[in-house]
C-alpha cells in the first residue's frame, strides 16, 4: 500500500511537471465537470423542451395575434392540439334592505372550442352566506335546480352528464368555498348559472358593511400525499373530481383537489379582466346616510327616492380582489335596536339587533402579554407581507411601557424574537422593529405547530411576573390553510384565559377562517386590504383592545323560540348584539329584554314588538328566514369542534338545509335539463375555469393550471436519465491501478 501511494504521487507530479498544473487539476476534476454540465442540460431542458416540442411537431402553433386578453390556451393531452379555456364572465347584484342583502350571481361559461366540454369553476362566497336559489340558463330556456343531498345530487349530475344533458351541480367545499359544474357544455355555447344567496349586513363602530369576495388565495395542505400510501382511489371520489385543483389529497386536508382551483398564470387587470365582473348595488335603508364609498373599487353614485344605485365607474372590473361597500348614516340615525322579521309557511322569524352603548369609563390600565404571531408562508409574498410588517410596527408602537410582548414568526418552520415575553421598554422595541423589517415571505404555512405555541399558557412558559397579564394574542395572516377544523380544535381546546384577535391580510384572505378563529378565541377579526389602512385599522383594534368588554348577555324573549346563536359571546366596544330566531306558529309580541354588564355596571335594552310587523319599519324583510336556517347549521357545525359526533351533527343539518332548501356541507344544488345535448359517440372533457390571481400577491407557481408534457420532452428526458444513470455507474465503480509491481 506505502508503495502505491508513492508511486501514485510520483505520477501526479510527473504529470504536473510536464503537463502543467492546469491540466493536473483539470484531469482531477473532470469527473465533477462533466456532472456539473448534466445538471446544467437538465435544467435547460426543463425550461426549453416544451417549447421546443410545440415548435419541433408537426403541428403548427397557435396563431396569439386573434386571442383576446381573457383567453388561456389549453393543450389536448390526446391530439396535441391547442383549444382556448372556458371564458367565464359574472354579475353580480346586491338588494340591501336594512341589514339584509339579497343577492344574485351569475356565472356565464361560453365553450370557444370545437367539442364538447364540462367546466369546473371553484369560486369563493361570504362564509355567511345562506345560498337558497339555483337556476341554469341556455338560451331562452330556463332549469330550476333543487337541493339533494350531497351523494344524491353528485349521484344524480353524473347520470346526467354520462347521457349528454346538460346539468350543473353546485357544491359547498368549505363556508366561504364552493365548486360549480356545467356539464355538456356544446362547440360555441354559452350557458349561464343563476344563484341568489341571503347575506347579513355588517355593523360595527357606526359604520355598515357589505364584502363579496371575488378570488382565492391558494391555501397551503398540510400532511403526507395520501396517493403515496395507496389511499388515495379508496378515499376521494376521483370519478367525480378527476383532480380539479393544483393539489393533492392529504392526511390532514383529505379534499385538498377540492379547494385548491388554478389561477390565472397572467394578470388581469380592470382594462382587460381575465375574469371580468360586473357589480350593481341598490341599498334602501330606511334612513339618511352621510356616506356611501368603497375602499377598493371606484364606483358611481345616484339616488332616486331614498334609494341609493351603487355600480362600478369603469363598468367591469377583474376579480382579483374583494368587493367591500361601507356605508355611515347621519349622526343619530342608527337606531339603537331593531327587529326584522319574516313569515314562511307558519313560521315567523326575526333577525334581532342590539346596539350596547360605548362606555365612557374605562377601567384602569391593566398590564397586558402580547404576542404577535405573523404569517411570513409563501402566499404572503408581494403586498402582503408589505402589510403584515406595517401592521405589527405600527402595533409595537401603540405597547405601553407595563406591558410585556414577544414575536412568533412561522412559514415551514417558526421562531421567536425572544425566549420568553419581554418589557416593552425603547431597547426591546426597537429590536423588535429591526425584526420585522427583516421578514420576508417563503416556505409554507405550517400554522399549527405557531399556533400551539401562541397558546402556551403562562404557567408553561418561563415568564415571572409580579402581576397577572391580560394575554392578548394577534395572529397576521391571509390564513391560507387548508386544515382549518384542527386549528379551530387546537384555538378551542387551548384557548384558556388568552384572547386571540386575527387580522386578516391581503386582496383575498380566507375571511370565514380569520372569523371563525376570532369566534373561538373570544375576540375579533379585522381586515386590511391595502397599506393605506394599516395605520386607522390597526389603531382601532388597540382602542378595542383598551375597551371594556360587554359580558354576560342574556336575552328575554316574550314567549318561548329558538334563537342562534345559543350564547352569545363577548363583545367589544362598537359590536351589535345580532340573534336570529324562530318564534314558530305566533306571530312575536310582548316586549324583548336585552341585558348586559359592562365595565362592571349592569346594563339593560327594552325592545316593544308590535304584532305581525317589524317594530322599527313597520314592514317584513324577505330572507329573514334563510338567515335564521344558517346562522342554526352554523351553530350545528361548530358542535363538532367541541366534540359532538359528526353523524349526529350531520343528520340535524341535512333537516335544516332540505326543509330551507339551503346548500350545506351534506346538501347541494343540482339542475338538469331533460333533452340531451350531447350526439351519442361523441367525447367530453373536462376542464378547470382559472381564477386570477389576488391583486399585489406574488406568483404561486403551484397554482397554475398544469399541461401535459409533450412526447418529444419526455424523450430527452429518458436519454439524459440513461446517460446520467451511466455516468453514476462509471464514476462509482472502484479506481483499478495498471501500475505493474516491481518484481523483488
Amino acid at each position: 500500500m506505502l508503495y502505491h501511494h508513492r508511486l501514485n504521487h510520483y505520477l501526479a507530479r510527473d504529470v504536473a511537471r510536464h503537463s502543467g498544473l492546469p491540466l493536473w487539476l483539470a484531469f482531477r476534476c473532470l469527473p465533477a465537470i462533466i456532472l456539473g454540465g448534466m445538471l446544467l442540460l437538465l435544467l435547460w431542458l426543463l425550461s426549453a423542451a416544451p417549447t421546443r416540442a410545440m415548435t419541433d411537431s408537426s403541428e403548427s402553433p397557435p396563431d396569439l395575434n386573434g386571442l383576446q386578453s381573457s383567453h388561456m390556451l389549453l393543450r389536448d393531452a390526446a391530439t396535441g392540439a391547442y383549444i382556448p379555456a372556458f371564458i367565464q364572465s359574472s354579475k353580480v347584484h346586491f338588494d340591501i334592505s336594512g341589514m339584509i342583502a339579497t343577492v344574485s350571481l351569475q356565472q356565464t361559461f361560453r365553450n370557444d372550442s370545437e367539442r364538447w366540454m364540462e367546466g369546473v369553476y371553484g369560486f369563493p362566497l361570504p362564509d355567511n352566506a345562506a345560498v337558497r336559489k339555483l337556476e341554469m340558463m341556455i338560451g331562452e330556456r330556463r332549469i330550476i335546480g333543487k337541493v339533494r343531498e350531497k351523494a344524491e345530487a353528485k349521484a344524480l349530475y353524473q347520470q346526467a352528464k354520462k347521457a349528454g344533458k346538460k346539468a350543473s351541480l353546485v357544491e359547498q367545499q368549505r363556508p366561504n368555498l364552493f365548486t360549480n359544474r356545467v356539464a355538456n357544455i356544446g362547440p360555441k355555447e354559452e350557458i349561464t348559472v343563476y344563484l341568489e344567496y341571503v347575506q347579513q349586513v355588517s355593523f360595527l363602530a357606526d359604520t355598515f358593511s357589505l364584502r363579496f369576495p371575488m378570488t382565492l388565495t391558494p391555501r397551503y395542505m398540510p400532511g403526507a400525499s395520501l396517493a403515496a400510501h395507496g389511499a388515495l382511489e379508496e378515499e376521494v371520489p376521483l370519478a367525480l373530481n378527476p383532480y380539479l385543483g393544483w393539489a393533492r389529497p392529504t392526511s390532514e386536508v383529505p379534499d385538498a383537489d377540492a379547494i385548491s382551483p388554478v389561477q390565472h398564470a397572467a394578470i388581469g387587470s380592470d382594462r382587460q379582466p381575465l375574469n371580468p365582473v360586473e357589480i350593481t348595488a341598490a341599498l334602501d335603508m330606511g334612513m339618511p346616510l352621510a356616506q356611501v364609498e368603497s375602499p377598493y373599487h371606484e364606483i358611481a353614485l345616484a339616488r332616486s327616492a331614498g334609494v341609493y344605485s351603487v355600480r362600478l365607474a369603469n363598468g367591469l372590473s377583474e376579480m382579483d380582489r374583494d368587493f367591500v361597500l361601507n356605508w355611515q348614516p347621519v349622526t343619530g340615525a342608527t337606531p339603537a335596536a331593531a327587529l326584522f322579521t319574516e313569515r314562511v309557511g307558519e313560521e315567523y322569524f326575526g333577525l334581532l339587533l342590539v346596539v350596547p352603548p360605548v362606555s365612557a369609563r374605562h377601567a384602569a390600565a391593566m398590564a397586558r402579554e402580547v404576542v404577535f404571531v405573523v404569517d411570513t408562508s409563501g402566499s404572503m409574498g408581494g403586498v402582503s407581507i408589505q402589510q403584515a410588517r406595517a401592521s405589527v410596527s405600527q402595533a409595537l408602537q401603540q405597547l405601553r411601557p407595563q406591558d410585556y410582548f414577544n414575536i412568533i414568526e412561522f412559514n415551514s418552520q417558526h421562531r421567536a424574537l425572544y425566549r420568553r415575553p419581554m418589557p416593552a421598554t425603547r431597547h426591546h422595541v426597537q429590536q423588535a422593529q429591526e425584526f420585522v423589517r427583516l421578514l420576508r415571505a417563503s416556505g409554507g404555512t405550517e400554522m399549527l405547530p405557531a399556533l400551539g405555541a401562541a397558546l402556551q399558557s403562562p404557567k408553561e412558559s418561563d415568564m415571572h411576573a409580579e402581576q397577572a397579564l391580560l394575554r392578548q394574542i394577534i395572529f397576521i395572516t391571509d390564513g391560507a390553510v387548508g386544515n382549518e377544523l384542527a386549528l379551530f380544535e387546537e384555538i378551542s381546546a387551548r384557548l384558556g384565559d388568552n384572547r386571540l384577535f386575527t387580522v386578516g391580510i391581503g386582496s383575498a384572505p380566507n375571511s370565514w377562517f380569520m372569523r371563525k378563529a376570532a369566534q373561538y378565541g373570544r375576540g375579533t377579526h379585522t381586515h386590511i386590504g391595502n397599506l393605506d389602512e394599516v395605520g386607522a385599522k390597526m389603531g382601532d383594534l388597540f382602542d378595542r383592545l383598551s375597551r371594556p368588554v360587554a359580558i354576560d348577555f342574556k336575552v328575554r324573549w316574550p314567549s318561548a323560540v329558538e334563537a342562534w346563536p345559543q350564547r352569545i359571546p363577548d363583545l367589544y366596544a362598537g359590536e351589535p348584539v345580532s340573534v336570529a330566531v324562530n318564534f314558530g306558529v305566533q306571530p312575536p309580541a310582548g316586549d324583548i329584554y336585552v341585558s348586559a354588564e359592562i365595565n362592571g355596571q349592569p346594563w339593560r335594552q327594552a325592545l316593544q314588538l308590535s304584532t305581525g310587523a317589524d317594530p322599527v319599519s313597520g314592514a317584513t324583510h324577505r330572507g329573514v328566514a334563510s338567515l335564521w336556517a344558517r346562522a342554526k347549521i352554523a351553530g350545528l357545525l361548530d358542535q363538532k369542534v367541541t366534540g359532538r359526533e359528526e353523524a349526529a351533527v350531520r343528520q340535524d343539518v341535512l333537516g335544516v338545509a332540505l326543509q330551507h332548501q339551503l346548500l350545506s356541507p351534506y346538501t347541494s344544488f343540482i339542475a338538469i335539463e331533460e333533452l340531451v345535448s350531447r350526439p351519442a359517440g361523441e367525447g367530453l372533457s373536462s376542464k378547470p375555469v382559472a381564477n386570477t390571481r389576488p391583486r399585489g400577491q406574488s406568483p404561486q407557481v403551484y397554482a397554475y393550471p398544469r399541461t401535459a408534457t409533450t412526447a418529444p420532452a419526455k424523450a430527452w428526458f429518458a436519454v439524459l436519465a440513461l446517460f446520467l444513470a451511466m455516468m453514476l455507474c462509471v464514476l462509482r465503480r472502484p479506481e483499478v491501478d495498471h501500475v505493474p509491481l516491481a518484481r523483488a
